[in-house]
């Protein structure tokens, strides 16, 4: 959904003006409080949650490592099937990915006092309930994906001393 009045379809307009007779809000609205980047009030820490957590999400490996567990038997693994299922990422980052994720309640970990020392990791219901939104997300990406190749592919012949300078 466009969030300008000018780029929307009429059957946009007309959704947006709807749901400001219902009193909620429009996209745009939405977005104008969720994404300002200031600080909130209501937040432990004083920053933005949402900054905080898409930073979080947004880094190369999480939503992978999310998606990784979400397809196994029980939403549930060991170390070692992470670590071969994502076989570009390295043993640190794992680790420190896996210990951020537990931090914010989207995995749990348990320890089993078996020798050698066996240890799990399984989406938490937090972890399970982003799953939908990822999905959509990865559809919205499939869908538009050759899209943004054209696009970039556009923009590359249009501007060839600033792709050469980003490559070196």
């Amino acid at each position: 959904m466009k969030l300008d009045t000018y780029s929307q379809t009429t059957a946009e307009v007309n959704e947006n003006e709807a749901l400001k007779d219902a009193g909620e809000q429009t996209p745009k609205e939405f977005f104008a409080k969720k994404c300002d980047g200031t600080k909130k009030e209501d937040s432990k820490q004083g920053v933005c949650p949402l900054r905080e957590l898409l930073s979080r999400l947004g880094d190369k490996w999480s939503v992978l490592l999310i998606l990784t567990l979400a397809r196994m038997p029980k939403e549930r693994a060991r170390f070692s099937e992470l670590k071969r299922s994502l076989p570009d990422i390295s043993q640190r980052m794992l680790t420190a990915t896996l210990r951020n994720l537990e931090r914010d309640g989207l995995i749990s970990r348990e320890m089993f006092a078996e020798v050698p020392p066996r240890v799990e990791y399984q989406l938490t219901e937090l972890g399970v309930s982003i799953l939908n939104p990822m999905r959509d997300i990865v559809n919205w990406i499939e869908g538009n994906w050759t899209t943004i190749i054209t696009s970039r592919e556009v923009f590359d012949q249009k501007h060839p001393k600033e792709v050469e300078s980003e490559l070196q």
